[in-house]
């Protein structure tokens, strides 16, 4: 498969367009990048040009890992990625943090905090997890409101550890973060809502699985967007799964591209039986 745009921040911000809701991207960006593959949902006008378009090679295990390397010229990561001044006096309700180095996300979330954004969300980056100390990521989930690891990076910040033990220790280290949500691929997702004594559990409402690139980058926004709008993280569980159907529907960005509002109302009335709560 050649060729696939992508992008963690455009795949985020896909999953907030399936509700209704124009969002801006604050990334670098190449001259070759196919802005017009994001059917103008997304607002690039943020996007701060670079010489050269981000690369890399995505190699996908049939258990579900996922590796990427980057293609020969463009092996730093930081020189694709955004960076304080890229947010100057830029102002929103909602944002959401696509994998960066953590310092970087700590540094962006408390200048988001003080231009007036009221929801933050994080999805970590596992590259960097078995970097990180406990002080560190303290100082992480006690900036942001929505916590929204994978699998995968959970099992890099914890080896050898269930993602509901994740979980369990997660909360222990942040009983106010609003909500923590582990992302389980075609398991779906379990999440805990801070105070509560339940985690809940739902299951994919996915119709077909084609791609699995960016799915959870599209939950991701989703569940800014579902928690921005209802304070529910419950409600934000579910339309981040209703995005993350989305993204697996097609090849690359086109599921999400395609969504229609009306048919992402039906999958989230048709999800939300399906929502299961257990003790943690």
């Amino acid at each position: 498969m050649w060729k696939v745009p992508g992008g963690n921040a455009v795949y985020s911000a896909l999953g907030i367009a399936v509700w209704q809701e124009r969002p801006a991207v604050i990334a670098p960006v190449g001259p070759e990048y196919p802005t017009e593959a994001v059917g103008g949902l997304i607002d690039l006008s943020y996007c701060r040009p670079i010489e050269r378009t981000l690369r890399n090679w995505g190699l996908y295990e049939e258990e579900g890992t996922r590796i990427f390397t980057f293609r020969t010229k463009t092996r730093n990561w930081a020189d694709f990625s955004p960076v304080a001044a890229d947010l100057d006096s830029f102002t929103c309700d909602f944002a959401h943090l696509a994998p960066l180095r953590w310092e970087m996300q700590i540094e962006l979330a408390r200048l988001l905090r003080q231009n007036g954004t009221r929801v933050i969300s994080v999805d970590p980056d596992d590259r960097y997890l078995h970097e990180l100390e406990h002080s560190t990521m303290m100082g992480l989930l006690n900036t942001v409101d929505l916590f929204v690891p994978s699998k995968q990076d959970v099992e890099a910040l914890l080896p050898n550890t269930t993602p509901l033990d994740a979980l369990r220790y997660l909360r222990h280290a942040a009983p106010d973060l609003p909500m923590i949500a582990i992302k389980l691929g075609d398991c779906g997702v379990i999440m805990h809502s801070a105070g509560s004594s339940d985690y809940y559990e739902v299951p994919t409402v996915a119709e077909e699985v084609v791609d699995t690139t960016g799915a959870g980058d599209a939950f991701s926004g989703g569940a800014l967007t579902g928690y921005a709008k209802t304070r529910s993280p419950i409600e934000a569980m579910l339309w981040g799964s209703v995005s993350a159907s989305f993204a697996v529907a097609a090849m690359g960005p086109a599921g999400l591209v395609a969504a229609k509002p009306a048919e992402a109302r039906s999958r989230l009335e048709r999800l939300r039986p399906r929502l299961d709560a257990h003790a943690l």
